[in-house]
């Protein structure tokens, strides 16, 4: 049986920002922040302390253009 990894929110700022993705807030205090990489963006969602499936986290990481290994 396979283990599903689930990422918080914070946890994939922190890992998005030491591959060099910029990831900065929106204005208006949304619950998104604003990623971008390289000519990239995306939102990332960050509601408290919530969980991020695995399959949501490839999502913006094909998005950024990065390979999500890197990331999970």
């Amino acid at each position: 049986m396979s283990h599903i990894q689930l990422v918080k929110g914070r946890e994939l700022i922190r890992k998005l920002r030491q591959v060099g993705v910029e990831v900065e807030p929106r204005r208006g205090g949304t619950g998104h922040w604003r990623a971008r990489y390289g000519d990239r963006t995306t939102a990332i969602p960050l509601h408290g302390d919530t969980d991020l499936a695995p399959h949501f986290v490839r999502r913006i990481c094909k998005q950024l253009g990065i390979d999500p290994k890197r990331i999970l």
